[in-house]
């Protein structure tokens, strides 16, 4: 099995999911100012989705850009 390496840079997809909609998209905006788009993905029941593209330059801005969300109290769950 191969290994495969990330090309930096490169656009990348977050899946991020919480309970309110309009908070969901507020939350990404506050962690993740600089995206591609942002869309509105899926709702089930308790849950919203948003996928955003974001360009990063480095792991280490990725990883960053997942923590920031990760830490947000609006934020339940990220892909």
């Amino acid at each position: 099995m191969d290994n495969q390496q990330i090309q930096y840079p490169c656009e990348w997809e977050f899946c991020v999911f919480g309970e309110d909609k309009d908070k969901i998209k507020e939350a990404i905006d506050e962690c993740i100012p600089n995206q591609i788009s942002q869309a509105h993905s899926k709702s089930h029941k308790n849950y919203h989705s948003h996928k955003v593209k974001v360009m990063v330059n480095s792991e280490d801005e990725r990883n960053e850009l997942y923590k920031r969300l990760k830490d947000h109290p609006q934020v339940k769950y990220i892909l």
